[in-house]
């Protein structure tokens, strides 16, 4: 049986949990700078006391958002990566992930980009969050393709990551998810240009 302590705590989490969807939600669809606190309040029906209970500003809420996409979206693409039956298909697989998330419903490019574009001083705390996720995530590519037994898995993770957010872009600007197809393509190529010796790794 909980005891009240732990029940106040999920309680808690539980709102916590309502605020970030909530935010994540509204921000992805209009961007960070046209959303106010009080549309999020209003949207998660969470009292104003709540909600600077758990954040201090509108600013960390937008770092709570961030850091819980980017949780996300990693755990999925090592989750993909998973899918794949040798090192080289699993670098690819990851990278094949990128097509559902360019076929979703509501699909805007990428959060993170978007972000950055919206606070684009490297010096804010909400740029610097988003370069940290694009690190990690250029540093899972790296991982692959050292475990592929790529020959430069620094370059190709670099090369990837361009190709990544090149694809997402592109993807919602044109509004062909196929697009991504190409990305998957190319990264294939550069895959086997890194193996000349043991091919793509399908």
């Amino acid at each position: 049986m909980k005891t009240p302590e732990q029940s106040r705590e999920k309680a808690k989490s539980r709102v916590r949990r309502k605020l970030i969807e909530t935010a994540s939600d509204l921000f992805y669809r209009h961007g960070i700078e046209n959303v106010g606190i009080n549309e999020v309040i209003e949207r998660s029906g969470v009292a104003r006391m709540s909600l600077y209970y758990h954040f201090k500003s509108k600013d960390d809420l937008i770092l709570a958002v961030l850091d819980d996409a980017a949780e996300i979206r990693l755990k999925a693409l090592a989750e993909s990566a998973g899918e794949g039956k040798d090192p080289g298909s699993r670098l690819l697989a990851a990278f094949r992930s990128l097509k559902g998330i360019a076929e979703a419903e509501g699909f805007r490019g990428c959060a993170f980009i978007n972000a950055a574009t919206e606070r684009a001083n490297p010096s804010d705390p909400i740029h610097g969050r988003v370069a940290r996720y694009k690190s990690a995530l250029r540093e899972t590519f790296a991982a692959l393709a050292s475990e592929a037994g790529a020959a430069q898995p620094d370059l190709l993770s670099w090369q990837l990551l361009i190709l990544w957010d090149g694809a997402v872009t592109e993807a919602y600007i044109q509004q062909r998810p196929d697009l991504v197809d190409a990305a998957v393509s190319a990264a294939e190529t550069l895959l086997r240009a890194s193996l000349p010796q043991s091919g793509s790794g399908r």
